[in-house]
């Protein structure tokens, strides 16, 4: 592949941080060199690979879209809409020319003498190996593995006859009149299972233990309203969008200070959609609080017609093991299957899977603490796009983008040629933990991914900020010599 030797800034993903990143750079840096490396064939990131029926947002596109691109269609969108979206925006923008697919990086070395990153990678389909330099390196491959999909090993797996499928991987099957069990409670099952449920013979959902559900409509009254006015769709983008964040911080704190009238309020939310008789307790509490995890959504009540309609039925059990036609639960429901679904979930992807060394000495990322989220010790000269957890994940790497940018322009101001944050004093003035905290939001992902995940302190600055109300009003104006960020001249 033809890649330039050297250039100012890599970005590794073409996803919507990716994109994001990108269109900063362009925008705020026209004489530095720009080149993004995706190891797909395409852009797109989470929306490329997931093709699943029912696949779709499970955040509005006012705030999961772009700051500088108007979202105008309904609140929620599926998987082929938001790639349409995603292409226009690259091709409004010109900034596909600085993308370069199938290109993998594997490894990235930095040199303190050099001050740049080596980074070596692979195309995935040729296996043509390249090499590239680069003074700054960004990180924007999202969150997840994207090569396989979180499946748990159950026992006599190997014995089902049948097709296991993990969303991330959809093989296409044919359900017509299939019996199909979808394994897994989150916002995956609730999408998928409405998609399949009328296709399928029947679907069987079964969950280890519920989560919340919201239900609402797919559209916004106010976005309609100022259409009508002839509103131009930059200011409804704007409006919707700080109305969408406003909610959800308001949702938040109430879960927060009211757990036990939140958890009634969105079990009741779900118990009014299903006959009087039906089992919520079973099948619709959840054993966490609504603020430990993110609330799956459900539009239009879709779910809970199927499972009205008894096109679908929910199992809350453990999985004691799969025979050659179907699963049988700890507590002895045999479920028949033609058609195992795994939608249980990904893993975290840490630092994209890419190794790293800094002056030929291997970095472990269960070592590093982060600096706000963005940066990391033992690291110079490399910052990771990890988005909002409670809302949209473009949320923040919009404003980790704008850090960076920032960061970017102050080096050029002091001719610095790298950066690196340094605990200093406040590593004896702190605890040190998790990057995710644990204690107020703990998904499956984050838990399986904690001993191999960078480390946040108690500090302020050494933390990813949770909330992204709160951080929108400290990172835009944190100060950038607060002692914490060590900055070197080349020369």
């Amino acid at each position: 592949m033809a890649l330039p030797e050297h250039v100012d800034v890599v970005v590794i993903g073409a996803g919507i941080s990716g994109i994001n990143a990108t269109y900063h750079l362009t925008r705020e840096f026209p004489d530095k060199t720009i080149c993004v490396l995706e190891a797909h064939e395409d852009l797109g990131g989470t929306w490329l690979i997931h093709n699943y029926p029912g696949v779709r947002s499970d955040t509005e596109l006012y705030t999961l879209g772009f700051a500088f691109k108007p979202w105008t269609g309904k609140p929620y969108a599926g998987g082929d809409e938001i790639m349409a979206y995603l292409r226009e925006t690259v091709e409004e923008f010109d900034l596909e020319q600085h993308f370069t697919y199938n290109a993998m990086v594997n490894t990235a070395s930095w040199s303190s003498e050099l001050q740049q990153w080596t980074l070596n990678g692979v195309n995935p389909t040729t296996e043509e190996a390249f090499s590239i330099t680069a003074s700054f390196l960004w990180m924007c491959h999202g969150y997840y593995e994207h090569s396989k999909g979180y499946t748990p090993s159950f026992d006599g797996m190997d014995a089902f006859r049948g097709e296991i499928i993990h969303p991330q991987t959809w093989t296409n099957p044919d359900l017509d009149g299939k019996q199909v069990a979808v394994i897994g409670s989150g916002a995956t099952m609730a999408t998928l299972v409405p998609a399949i449920a009328n296709t399928a013979g029947h679907v069987t959902v079964i969950q280890r233990s519920p989560s919340y559900f919201f239900q609402s409509p797919n559209r916004d009254d106010l976005a309609d309203q100022l259409r009508s006015l002839d509103t131009p769709p930059e200011w409804i983008h704007e409006i919707i969008r700080k109305k969408a964040v406003s909610e959800m911080e308001t949702m938040t704190k109430v879960q927060m200070d009211y757990p036990d009238l939140s958890k009634a309020g969105l079990i009741k939310m779900v118990a009014d959609q299903l006959p009087d008789d039906y089992d919520v307790d079973t099948h619709f509490t959840p054993r966490h609080l609504p603020h430990e995890q993110r609330v799956a959504r459900i539009l239009n009540g879709d779910l809970f017609t199927a499972i009205r309609d008894g096109n679908v039925t929910m199992v809350t059990d453990t999985i004691d093991h799969f025979t050659e036609t179907g699963i049988v639960t700890g507590g002895g429901v045999t479920v028949p299957a033609d058609i195992v679904v795994t939608a249980t979930g990904f893993d975290l992807s840490v630092f994209g899977g890419v190794t790293f060394t800094v002056d030929g000495e291997a970095i472990d990322p269960s070592t590093v603490v982060t600096y706000r989220g963005i940066l990391f010790t033992e690291l110079p000269n490399m910052a990771w796009t990890f988005g909002s957890l409670r809302l949209s994940w473009t949320m923040r790497a919009n404003l980790a983008a704008e850090f960076i940018v920032r960061l970017l322009h102050h080096m050029d101001e002091l001719g610095a040629s790298s950066v690196i944050p340094v605990l200093g004093d406040d590593a004896a003035n702190m605890a040190v933990g998790p990057f995710i905290d644990s204690a107020n939001f703990n998904p499956g992902y984050a838990k399986r991914s904690r001993h191999r995940s960078p480390r946040s302190g108690s500090l302020p600055q050494w933390q990813l900020d949770l909330d992204y109300w709160h951080e929108a009003t400290v990172l835009p104006t944190a100060p950038l010599n607060d002692g914490c960020l060590v900055f070197t001249n080349k020369a």
